[in-house]
């Protein structure tokens, strides 16, 4: 999950954790979460499987980020809102709307200028 230099501060001042022990940048200069490598799953998500529907907590929920509040709607390839394909649970959701794109755009572009 991309995610703004704010937000990532955010994070870094309410657990105590060094940026680089939970993100990482992408070629881009865009940080996003790491994931744990037993469970693939992020490394904020209290789960002990690997599984791709498991249940889990989100130990950050309070203050987690903006594309984790939005999912599972993210922006397709011609800049669309739409339900993650990969959503293990895309059912119960309000179909996504143009202001939902327009959130998701505006995130987008706080996090490729280094916002």
């Amino acid at each position: 999950m991309p995610l703004t230099r704010e937000e990532a501060a955010k994070i870094a001042r309410r657990t105590g954790k060094d940026l680089a022990a939970f993100t990482w940048e992408n070629d881009q200069g865009v940080l996003t979460l790491l994931n744990e490598a037993s469970t693939r799953a992020c490394t904020f998500l209290l789960t002990d499987s690997a599984e791709p529907d498991a249940s889990g907590l989100c130990s950050i929920y309070e203050f987690r980020p903006k594309g984790c509040r939005m999912y599972p709607v993210v922006l397709n390839d011609e800049d669309h809102a739409v339900v993650d394909e990969e959503c293990p649970h895309p059912d119960g959701f309000e179909p996504p709307s143009e202001d939902d794109a327009m959130v998701l755009l505006n995130l987008e572009e706080r996090m490729l200028r280094g916002g």
